[in-house]
């Protein structure tokens, strides 16, 4: 069996001519100007940079978080604390607390009649 070499059918343009093909300019094998080598090498430096800003403002952010919840626990075991100690004031800053302390751990004792002293301002009245 033969292979044609050529095809068997080519149209003819007419009025036309092809180019030909080894007449046509050849074009540098991808070369880039140094103009545009600093151009991406700028952009890739400036991409990098915005990059790095995002990535320290969210870090920024997430050690704020940390330092609020931080808080947020200190603050509620304090105002557990406060509660506590104001629950624990009025307990001990009652009345009868503090008289039933005074008479068992110091001693003291309520005044006779005899021990009280009326002072009153102005002429004093005959007895």
């Amino acid at each position: 069996m033969l292979v044609a070499k050529k095809p068997l059918y080519q149209p003819a343009y007419p009025n036309q001519t092809l180019p030909n093909p080894s007449r046509r300019p050849k074009k540098a094998a991808n070369s880039i100007s140094v103009a545009d080598k600093g151009l991406v090498i700028g952009a890739v430096l400036a991409m990098a940079v915005m990059s790095f800003g995002l990535v320290w403002r969210f870090a920024a952010v997430n050690d704020m978080q940390y330092r609020v919840v931080a808080l947020e626990k200190q603050l509620a075991t304090l105002e557990n604390d406060n509660a506590s100690l104001t629950i624990q004031a009025k307990q001990l800053g009652s009345a009868s607390r503090v008289e039933a302390k005074a008479i068992a751990e110091l001693g003291m004792q309520w005044p006779k009649q005899k021990q009280i002293v009326n002072v009153v301002q102005g002429p004093v009245p005959a007895n």
